[in-house]
């Protein structure tokens, strides 16, 4: 008898809710339960939640640049591109001191031995696009700008503390070579 009550009682409080634009996210599996035998055949119901938001991932990108003949190169701004963003002939497209600030805030410069890390968050995708820019002029050689596509792989996704939205880090080393100007 308790358990048609409290099958009423929902019906009723659902219905009132509905008609007032009020729903529930999470399903209460308590309130749901019943004291009849299940059939052998049937599996037991998954619990399905509903989540708001956009699924995030991790990048860290390690990475060392290089001339063409092997050396590291200091002082090389590396930055991540976020989706959207257009270069064209080795300069990003757009309001042009948007940009600029944009570029020196998010950028991993290269150190001593030409290594960098780049650690961002964003939507996944299938490839990070990195763009290579050197900005010290002749002080250790001139190179051209440039564009990077690196893949996005399965096997290169940490799903450790992955849940949710958040879908993981990944995680790549790359070697970048420069072209003289």
């Amino acid at each position: 008898m308790k358990i048609k009550y409290l099958r009423l009682k929902n019906w009723l409080l659902v219905t009132v809710m509905g008609m007032f634009g009020l729903s529930s996210c999470h399903c209460h599996k308590e309130a749901a339960k019943t004291e009849e035998p299940k059939a052998p055949a049937m599996q037991p119901r998954e619990e399905i939640r509903l989540m708001y938001g956009v699924p995030t991932m991790n990048f860290m990108i390690r990475g060392q640049v290089k001339d063409a003949d092997g050396r590291p190169v200091k002082d090389i701004r590396v930055n991540m591109l976020e989706r959207g963003m257009e270069v064209q002939n080795g300069e990003l497209q757009g309001d042009p001191e948007r940009m600029q600030l944009w570029l020196e805030q998010n950028a991993a410069k290269t150190d001593k031995d030409g290594n960098f890390v780049i650690n961002n968050s964003g939507m996944p995708r299938e490839e990070v696009r990195l763009m290579v820019r050197d900005v010290d002029g002749v002080e250790n050689g001139e190179y051209k700008n440039q564009v990077l596509e690196v893949k996005v792989k399965q096997g290169d996704v940490d799903r450790t503390g992955a849940g949710g939205w958040n879908q993981g880090t990944f995680k790549k080393e790359v070697e970048i070579k420069l072209e003289n100007k």
